[in-house]
């Protein structure tokens, strides 16, 4: 019974949204980058974030402690947040260097030209940085993250197992961003095993935020700034 339940919450948590989201970005060609920019994280973001408390709390009536169950305290967390950061923007230059040529990237050409219009309008940079980035996509795509790898894990204790895992893990995460292309899902499914291989050993979830945060608000950043006006 416990194994249907975990095999339903998934169902209900991750992969319908995200099959929805891949649905949604494939058939709509327009319209949608304003709501993925501010709106679309907050609501999708935060309202999947409190669904995935209620059922994890009431229906498979499990904690969420588990998710941070590591020993570790916030300077530590930062540390290897740091670290993982740092990570993923070597991976991020090795991709480009290895893969770019091998694989497609979609641009999406409306978003790219809100994010820009964010240098003119600082409510929306507040907006981005702060809830958006922090809750509406950082936390919530580590929360996924983590409750796939942790409800997975309870029907393996074998190394093997927690290793197809974390692959299936991570090709259920690249392949929820099917709209960046093949060099999308193939380098974020890359930087999810990252992720998969830190949590298994350390069990700690705000490390992962706080690292996918300064990885995005990072890019986002220079975008902002150096991009031509």
């Amino acid at each position: 019974m416990k194994k249907l339940k975990n095999i339903i919450a998934l169902i209900g948590i991750v992969f319908l949204p995200f099959g929805l989201m891949v649905w949604y970005r494939t058939h709509q060609s327009s319209g949608f980058a304003s709501l993925e920019l501010i709106v679309y994280p907050l609501l999708f973001g935060g309202g999947s974030i409190l669904i995935l408390y209620i059922i994890k709390k009431y229906f498979l009536k499990e904690s969420l402690a588990e998710f941070n169950s590591g020993k570790g305290y916030l300077i530590k967390d930062w540390l290897w947040a740091l670290a993982l950061t740092a990570i993923y923007f070597v991976l991020f230059y090795v991709e480009r260097l290895t893969l770019s040529d091998i694989l497609t990237f979609k641009s999406n050409m409306e978003l790219l030209g809100l994010m820009l219009d964010m240098r003119e309008k600082p409510i929306l940079i507040i907006l981005w940085f702060f809830p958006v980035l922090w809750i509406g996509i950082a936390l919530y795509e580590e929360l996924i993250r983590v409750f796939i790898l942790t409800s997975l894990w309870k029907y393996s204790t074998s190394m093997v197992g927690a290793i197809v895992v974390m692959l299936i893990t991570s090709l259920i995460i690249g392949f929820a961003h099917w709209s960046q292309g093949s060099y999308g899902i193939v380098t974020i499914a890359i930087k999810s095993m990252v992720a998969c291989i830190f949590f298994y050993k350390y069990r700690r979830l705000m490390p992962l935020v706080i690292s996918h945060v300064l990885y995005d608000g990072i890019q986002v950043a220079m975008l902002l700034i150096t991009y031509p006006h």
